[in-house]
């Protein structure tokens, strides 16, 4: 019999570039500001070599990049769906004495091999479709127990083998768009998943032929498991959310002026940089560092000449979870230190933090990133949670820290930033060299893995004690165009075909930025967004892509680009010159509040709102779960009615920059001993000299 069922459950391939915030720009061609001959009077980089047109349609890359994802998951989300089914006892049917229960489950068999897929991906029109093509289908062997109750302490039962068989499985999702305003789409709707599938129960049990209906339960059961195990980890269902995602939050904000005042700008960065040097770098990779001394004074107040600076001794250092987005980060910050001033410390730093990339490359040899590296046995190394792999480099044992989850999208983010910029920005051979090598060591090991990455995780599993299943770059099209054309710069033989492969996926990168935009919660996004943008503007050269990109750039700037944040801006003004009139004034003005902040992660004792206006914000956000699941839904909140003054913003202990401007700190919050690295005192305005803002 045929049976269809309509079933709610977490549909897992739209948007899937959703915690990935994208971005482009009204500039008609790439280039940095700084392009061509630098500052220090340094010949630039060789120039961009044109770029192949890009191969074959959308949708099928889509795909079939999701497909290599899957294949790379499929073990474990069949051996998620079979424990759950040993777990199932329940009752199926009774009738007065009569009760009918499942028991003994002992096998479970599944035909799943062809992954969720896109049939339809236009602007206007999604279709999704589970399995892509075909049908699935599971079988489940187990014991049906019959149960005769006589009385209350007599209830004999006999136990009947049955198959139960689910086939012609599959299921479709369908949502339509408005995009009369390009740079602001609407979900005009998201259509009910409709489940289709067909149950057979075979029995050699006359009894059992005779009581088929009581097992249409198990056939149920099974459907939903399957389909909420495959897809729950990719993307939650989207009903109920039409008309995302509704009203930019924080305008109006007028741009703000540069107010004037004297601030010592280069003096004070500087002195932050000699205590980057000392103090977070122990191993060649950024630290927050923890001092056994407090301070309460702030950067200004600190780094000026003849300020206090960090005061006491460092007598540990913080997580380094992050370290190599925010080290790669740092490699760009001091290659356009260098660019713009010539200065020989800033050849210095960037060696040095070149070394620890290496480092954060050569400890797992195989293109595999290290989220931190450290000697065996040293504090770091001490206070890794999840240590990986051990190799001896130059005669010393390094250890790596891959993190509970492995490597993430956002600290190869990173590392591909700094090494394209510092590999354009610094002409020494050696440099460019050691950039080489490292830029194709992890290109190397994304395309051959087809950009999925597992091998640093435990098993995918949806409760305490699993990973959140693999890092991929199905549907992230920003980040893998923008890496392939880092190596296509320095190796067209190599990598054009890959990158012309990869090309179509810029018609689905509006989808991502969009996305991105149902909220300003796990706000990093637009960080990684903006990294992976600066890059691809500079180097690719093909117009349809340029479009497509360019779209989804406008799509993000929308959103935050009044959010006087110092970092995004500065990026901004690459692929648009014609903003450098408001953003650089407006960047000086931003660090020359930043600077009124302290330097340890420590919120002022008083926090002023009594000039904000909060107002209510509808959001579309999302929490992250147990496995890779994540939920959606609509949240209502107050907050500022513009974005904050940069003194009054929550505090944080790594790069505010990536943290929203909305929240507000908490009066006397924090830890202040715990001193921060500065990334985001020295990265926007090493960057801001590079490109005139200063």
């Amino acid at each position: 019999m045929l049976r269809a069922h309509s079933l709610s459950f977490s549909f897992g391939l739209l948007a899937s570039a959703a915690l990935l915030a994208p971005g482009c720009s009204k500039s008609s061609g790439g280039g940095a500001g700084g392009a061509g001959t630098t500052a220090a009077g340094t010949t630039a980089a060789p120039g961009v070599p044109a770029a192949p047109a890009s191969q074959g349609s959308a949708v099928d890359r889509f795909n079939a990049d999701f497909q290599a994802a899957w294949d790379r998951m499929l073990p474990d989300i069949k051996n998620l769906i079979q424990g759950q089914a040993q777990g199932l006892a329940q009752t199926l049917w009774s009738a007065g004495p009569v009760s009918v229960e499942i028991a003994n489950v002992r096998t479970l068999q599944s035909q799943m091999r062809v992954a969720p897929g896109a049939t339809t991906f236009t602007p206007d029109r999604i279709v999704l479709r589970v399995p892509r093509q075909g049908t699935w289908e599971l079988v489940l062997e187990a014991d049906i127990r019959v149960r005769l109750r006589l009385s209350s302490s007599i209830a004999p039962a006999v136990n009947l083998p049955v198959t139960v068989r689910v086939l012609d499985l599959w299921a479709e999702f369908e949502a339509e768009f408005d995009q009369t305003d390009p740079e602001r789409p609407l979900l005009r709707r998201a259509g009910q998943p409709q489940i289709h599938f067909r149950v057979q129960i075979d029995s050699s049990s006359s009894l059992l032929q005779r009581i088929t209906p009581a097992l249409t339960p198990v056939a149920d059961f099974l459907a939903r498991t399957a389909l909420n195990q495959a897809l729950r980890g990719v993307l939650p269902s989207l009903q109920n959310l039409s008309g995302l995602p509704g009203p930019v939050p924080g305008l109006p904000s007028p741009a703000w002026a540069d107010s004037g005042t004297p601030v010592p700008f280069e003096e004070i960065m500087n002195n932050i940089e000699r205590k980057i040097r000392r103090d977070h770098m122990p191993h060649g990779t950024l630290l927050n560092a923890i001092m056994d001394t407090p301070a309460h004074d702030s950067w200004k107040d600190a780094y000026v000449n003849g300020g206090p600076g960090n005061v006491g001794s460092v007598v540990r250092w913080g997580s380094g979870g992050d370290s190599a987005i925010f080290t790669g980060q740092y490699l760009a910050t001091e290659a356009f230190r260098y660019a713009a001033t010539g200065d020989p410390d800033a050849l210095g730093n960037l060696n040095h933090t070149l070394r620890g990339v290496a480092r954060l490359l050569d400890v797992n040899g195989n293109g595999l990133l290290a989220r931190c590296v450290a000697p065996v046995g040293s504090p770091v190394a001490n206070s890794f949670s999840h240590t990986y792999k051990t190799t001896n480099l130059g005669g010393v044992d390094w250890v790596s820290e891959q993190g509970g989850n492995g490597i993430s999208r956002d600290q190869y983010s990173g590392v591909f930033y700094g090494l394209s910029i510092a590999w354009e920005l610094v002409p020494d051979p050696l440099v460019r060299a050691e950039c080489e090598r490292l830029l194709e060591l992890m290109l190397d090991y994304l395309i051959a893995n087809q950009w999925v990455v597992d091998e640093d995780r435990g098993p995918l599993a949806f409760g305490a004690g699993g990973s959140r299943g693999p890092t991929f770059w199905a549907g992230v099209a920003t980040q893998r165009v923008a890496f392939l054309l880092m190596g296509y710069r320095f190796n067209q033989a190599k990598y054009g075909a890959e990158l012309a492969a990869a090309g179509p996926l810029s018609e689905t990168a509006w989808l991502g930025a969009w996305t991105s935009t149902f909220g300003f919660d796990h706000y990093y996004k637009y960080n990684l967004g903006h990294l992976a943008y600066y890059n691809y503007f500079r180097l690719d050269t093909d117009p349809q892509r340029w479009q497509d990109f360019g779209r989804a750039f406008r799509i993000m700037r929308r959103y935050v680009g009044h959010h006087k944040n110092a970092h995004f801006d500065l990026i901004a003004t690459t692929f648009d010159p014609s903003t450098e009139a408001v953003y650089f004034p407006q960047t000086r003005e931003v660090l020359r509040r930043f600077l009124e902040r302290n330097h340890r992660e420590l919120a002022p004792p008083v926090v002023d709102l009594s000039n904000v206006t909060f107002v209510p914000y509808t959001s579309a956000g999302y929490q992250n779960g147990q496995g890779s699941s994540f939920t959606l839904s609509r949240t209502t909140q107050q907050i500022p009615s513009e974005p904050l003054d940069i003194p009054l913003r929550k505090i944080t202990g790594h790069f505010l920059w990536q943290r929203d401007p909305f929240s507000p700190a908490t009066p006397g919050r924090g830890n202040d001993k715990y001193e921060k690295h500065g990334l985001d005192a020295v990265g926007p305005y090493w960057m801001g000299r590079y490109l005139g803002a200063f």
